[in-house]
């Protein structure tokens, strides 16, 4: 609501000097204007056509006193061959604006999220339609909208309607001195019924004019920037003024709002694709369950309360005819747990194909571990290597990784300990033993997931034992049974079963 100041005290201005600075002819008018009175010649941009024509300055015809006075200082031919260069340049200042027209927009929806989510590009004509809209329903004669920067200390300009595009590229306006702003953000609306005298002045608005309305654009509770309305003469404003801009503010608002929450939206559709394919990359690098070589048998499961996984199994047939198994966990449960098991299984996959001990293996993936990252990748990891022939076998384990075997007639730790996980310092820290699995037996190896969620050794031993006194698979018996568990962590197995002499 704006304050009546004593005529004699106001200082009268130039008000049409005002307006027409507000309503300056674009850098584009303002170019051909200088073209005519340079070239003598015009441009016909009420019938453009290609190619381009030049008819002689209207001005110049007019206002010459002398027949020789009407032939142009340059020759036809030169002043299209200016106007065709010019032209082109114009399309492109045109193209400019657009995008500069459109970036501001989308960094206005920047402000009405507390954190960085841009917005969709059809938000831009939304939010110029709306402010013509008001410019038409309270006969105001422009508009314009600003928006505080990160601190809160500025107002940019990001949309104008019925002022010059370069408004667009103005410095930042501080928000300390802007009554008007100030007290838009405090109450609904500050109505501004004329501003040419000492008033003017007080509200310290962003563009010359006659009289002006202002509302503030909120988040929440929290003001994100203004809304102008300008008017070229003072006028007396009324309540239905101030109600149409604050409906305005909210449409704004709204459509800011919305072209955010669809890019965020967009976004996450992304992120999921994302996962997915890592999910649907891990799925396809497990071994399936196969007969490794004649009378052994192998199998392993993986399941997740995550899209991704944090683990993995394989096993293989080296090339001195042993038999390999291997199963790993990383210590992280996010996302980039999956990137650091994988690091850990191409290093896995590049050390195993000559000729090595457990130990010696363990201790290479360490060293791929600790020297491939800055940040800890630390891994859980039991490897095996087995004799078909004597079932004689050698393990080493790093980690949270147990294991045991088992058959008609019981079951028996396989691992005591399995020291620190892999990467947790440059020599790898790991347990060996050696291990004789018999015809008829199982050896079964599970990540920590699996005891952490109340499935004991005892309950894994007696399923082993069932599996093999009914010769049923092992690993789909142990899957029955952790079925009443529900899935807090993620859950790793692998079996290596021996078929007894008939088989």
């Amino acid at each position: 609501m704006s304050h009546s100041v004593p005529s004699y005290l106001r200082l009268h201005r130039d008000d049409d000097a005002k307006a027409a600075l507000r309503h300056q002819r674009s850098s584009t008018d303002q170019f051909w204007d200088a073209f005519s009175a340079a070239t003598g010649w015009r441009i016909d941009r009420k019938h453009e056509t290609e190619p381009l024509q030049v008819l002689p300055a209207i001005e110049r015809v007019l206002m010459a006193n002398d027949p020789a006075d009407m032939h142009p200082p340059v020759v036809k031919e030169n002043a299209t061959t200016l106007a065709k260069v010019a032209t082109s340049m114009a399309k492109e200042i045109d193209q400019l604006q657009s995008l500069v027209r459109r970036q501001e927009v989308e960094l206005a929806a920047h402000a009405t999220t507390a954190f960085g989510v841009t917005v969709a590009e059809s938000v831009t004509e939304s939010v110029h339609d709306s402010l013509q809209q008001a410019i038409q329903a309270t006969g105001f004669d422009s508009a314009a909208l600003y928006l505080l920067d990160d601190d809160t200390q500025f107002l940019n300009t990001r949309a104008v309607v019925g002022l010059p595009a370069d408004r667009l590229k103005n410095q930042p306006r501080p928000l300390r001195g802007s009554r008007a702003d100030l007290e838009s953000m405090v109450q609904d609306a500050v109505l501004m019924d004329d501003l040419t005298g000492l008033v003017g002045e007080t509200w310290n608005p962003p563009e010359p004019a006659g009289a002006a309305v202002c509302t503030a654009l909120f988040k929440g509770d929290l003001p994100i920037g203004t809304l102008w309305l300008f008017a070229d003469q003072p006028r007396e404003l009324d309540p239905a003024i101030a109600t149409i801009a604050q409906l305005v503010s909210s449409q704004i608002t709204l459509q800011l709002s919305r072209a955010a929450q669809s890019r965020q939206e967009q976004r996450n559709r992304k992120s999921l694709a994302a996962v997915a394919d890592i999910a649907a990359w891990q799925f396809t690098a497990l071994s399936a369950g196969n007969h490794l070589a004649p009378g052994w048998f192998v199998d392993g499961m993986i399941e997740s309360p995550s899209d991704w996984s944090i683990g993995w199994h394989a096993w293989d047939v080296l090339p001195d005819g042993s038999l390999m198994l291997a199963i790993a966990e990383a210590e992280q449960t996010h996302a980039g747990g999956a990137m650091i098991a994988a690091t850990a299984r191409a290093a896995l996959a590049a050390h195993c194909n000559y000729r090595h001990t457990p130990l010696q293996i363990m201790q290479r993936i360490n060293d791929t571990l600790w020297q491939t990252n800055s940040a800890e990748q630390l891994v859980s990891l039991l490897y095996a290597r087995i004799d078909p022939q004597s079932g004689e076998g050698e393990v080493a384990v790093s980690g949270n990784i147990d294991g045991l075997i088992a058959g008609n007639y019981g079951y028996r730790p396989l691992i005591a300990s399995g020291g620190r996980p892999l990467a947790t310092s440059m020599d790898a820290d790991c347990y060996e033993s050696t291990f004789q699995l018999g015809e008829g037996e199982t050896l079964l190896a599970c990540g920590a997931g699996v005891m952490a969620e109340g499935i004991s050794q005892k309950t894994l031993g007696c399923c082993l034992r069932s599996a093999a006194q009914s010769n049923q698979n092992a690993l789909a018996v142990i899957r029955r049974e952790m079925a009443a568990f529900p899935v807090c962590r993620e859950r790793g197995l692998v079996t290596l079963s021996r078929g007894s002499l008939g088989n």
